[in-house]
């Protein structure tokens, strides 16, 4: 069913969900990038309170449509092949298949958890679980038997209780879980339904990275007092190896804030030049490693939450979850990030709320991202040539939390 933009009062009686958790998001919007497109112009936000599907039209920043969900609590909105884009309905057991030509929802994938995040490689997407530490392989709009060798157990580290962390494809053939429940890295080959190969870590891993042979997991830390850190390591012949484990506590010229029990990391992100890697943490510290060692280059100051990094041009721009501002850095010399500027969108901290959403989206030297109170939800577009806001909206009672940006050409 469809609602329509002159059905707004409808849409005005959108309320606030719950908080949610660092873990609540999508590694492959952790690193946006420059795109330019003329026909790119609507922005899709699930709204977690009423089950709809908010559309908004970023050239003339005003709400295009609003319509039904047909799940329950479609936390995100995920990039899917051609022109669909995916809701991921985080308390129910579908995943709303959305037609960008038609902005309709008329089919749907069944599942037997309930959905956390995907990977796209070739025609296959790798699904996790939010309440069961399992996997799947949708082929053709179809979900596979589930992937999994243990049951739901609430995770101690930091990042809420999802049971599992991003997926992760290695090749064609086999993938990676990343077991919240248990702390693991498991290994899978699409045949068997049981992990090839399992490597327990010292905390539990959110967010899995690869480039040149190595993949970097971010480990998210545990509040028994284990520091968040970065793993690297490889796979090969059905093996995960270990290269480096590195916990922030292990790492010289740490903040003099350094308070191992109370920190937890979030993302990562490559630096887009050098090689290095970006790492957020609660309290608003931003680490910089060496990728060959994992040894620390610098550190600066972002906001609370700190948990995703944005690069454009010479700029690093942080997402900060949990505080009323972005932060702004000349990132020209990964090892010396200058700060530019914090640009502030409230005056006001709302404890509970994940008050910037996981998703950012540049265009055309424009970012827009979702900025959330107790009371709505507002979409910014910042000016990223003078670092100002140059427009915003307010949707009165929303909570907006991931967001795709649809291209006319077909995909993202």
């Amino acid at each position: 069913m469809r609602y329509y933009l002159f059905l707004l009062s409808a849409f005005l009686f959108l309320g606030c969900g719950p908080g949610d958790h660092m873990d609540d998001d999508s590694m492959d919007t952790s690193l946006s990038m420059e795109t330019s497109t003329e026909e790119t112009t609507t922005l899709y936000y699930g709204n977690v309170n009423d089950d709809t599907v908010v559309l908004l039209d970023i050239e003339k920043m005003q709400v295009q449509e609003v319509i039904n969900s047909n799940g329950v609590n479609p936390y995100e909105i995920s990039q899917g092949i051609g022109d669909d884009l995916y809701v991921m309905n985080r308390s129910d057991y579908t995943i709303g298949i959305l037609d960008t030509k038609t902005n309709t929802i008329d089919n749907e994938i069944a599942l037997s958890f309930y959905p956390r995040s995907i990977s796209t490689h070739l025609s296959d997407m790798l699904l996790t679980s939010a309440n069961e530490p399992a996997a799947a392989v949708i082929t053709s709009n179809t979900a596979s038997q589930t992937y999994t060798d243990s049951a739901y157990v609430a995770p101690v580290s930091f990042g809420g209780s999802n049971a599992t962390g991003h997926p992760v494809w290695v090749d064609d053939n086999y993938f990676l879980l990343l077991d919240r429940t248990e702390n693991s890295i498991e290994l899978y080959e699409k045949n068997t339904y049981a992990p090839v190969y399992k490597l327990t870590t010292q905390s539990s891993v959110h967010h899995v990275m690869y480039k040149d042979g190595y993949y970097y997991g971010i480990s998210e830390g545990e509040q028994n007092g284990v520091s968040p850190g970065v793993i690297k390591f490889s796979v090969a012949n059905g093996k995960i190896t270990v290269a480096i484990d590195r916990l922030f506590t292990d790492l010289a010229n740490l903040p003099s804030d350094f308070i191992p029990a109370s920190w937890g990391a979030h993302h990562g992100a490559f630096h887009p030049t050098s090689d290095y890697i970006y790492v957020g943490s609660t309290e608003g510290n931003v680490f910089v490693l060496d990728l060959a060692t994992l040894t620390l280059v610098d550190t600066f100051k972002a906001g609370k939450g700190v948990g995703h990094f944005t690069f454009y041009n010479n700029m690093v721009i942080t997402t900060n979850h949990y505080d009323t501002f972005k932060s702004f850095h000349d990132a020209s010399d990964p090892t010396s990030n200058k700060f530019i500027k914090n640009l502030y969108f409230s005056d006001k901290i709302y404890a509970g709320v994940t008050m910037q959403s996981h998703t950012t989206h540049i265009l055309d030297g424009k970012l827009y991202f979702m900025f959330n109170t107790d009371q709505r939800s507002t979409l910014y577009k910042v000016n990223l040539g003078n670092i100002t806001i140059e427009e915003s909206l307010t949707l009165v009672n929303a909570y907006c939390l991931m967001g795709s940006l649809s291209e006319g050409t077909g995909g993202m």
